[in-house]
């Protein structure tokens, strides 16, 4: 079986421009407020619908399993870092949670399995030999770019944590599978290491 990963980084698709409104509510912008009203919580909810829809439709074509980092409490853990107003307002209106319920149901209906891994290191961690940086509190992750400073491959950071998770959905789902292995010197595999334990 193979295993989609969904990278955790989004880009909001929509014009997020402010609309003046006259503080004394005149007839008029009580009605440009009216027409406004729920704009972008119905545009969100419609791109969460066709994201899904097609996450699951292709997951079903290819034979595959969906694999998304779990999200939960993220928004508490965000609210409390030093951030601007542009970043706060552009994570807070990310409806990863609504996005979560509807793939999870219509994946339901289509028998796409889904599966939840823990976001931990998963945009730290090269997707090709399993490193991550020696020092803590430092990534080979630099911006839109990952270069791991092992054994040199380079990637763009987000496909790099995508790959992350597919690999850790496809270890989760499938036990049987070999696993993720650490290339260095000394380590086994994490399966082999569950096989040698029972």
């Amino acid at each position: 079986m193979k295993l989609i990963g969904c990278c955790h980084s989004f880009k909001p698709m929509f014009n997020t421009n402010v609309v003046a409104v006259n503080v004394n509510f005149t007839r008029s912008s009580r009605r440009l407020l009216r027409r406004l009203s729920g704009r972008e919580q119905k545009f969100q909810e419609w791109l969460n619908h066709n994201i899904s829809k097609q996450l699951v439709q292709d997951a079903k074509r290819i034979n595959a399993a969906l694999a998304f980092e779990d999200l939960t409490n993220i928004r508490q853990s965000l609210n409390q870092l030093p951030r601007g107003k542009t970043e706060r307002r552009r994570t807070n209106n990310w409806a990863f949670y609504q996005l979560r319920l509807f793939v999870g149901y219509k994946a339901n209906i289509a028998g796409v399995k889904v599966v939840f891994v823990p976001p931990a290191y998963t945009s730290q961690t090269c997707s090709r030999c399993h490193h991550v940086h020696p020092i803590k509190g430092k990534s080979y992750r630099n911006g839109k770019v990952f270069k791991c400073g092992h054994c040199g491959f380079e990637h763009d950071a987000d496909i790099n944590g995508a790959l992350n998770i597919a690999a850790l959905g496809l270890s989760v789902s499938q036990p049987e599978s070999p696993g993720i292995a650490c290339q260095l010197e000394g380590q086994l595999s994490l399966s082999t290491d569950r096989r040698n334990l029972g």
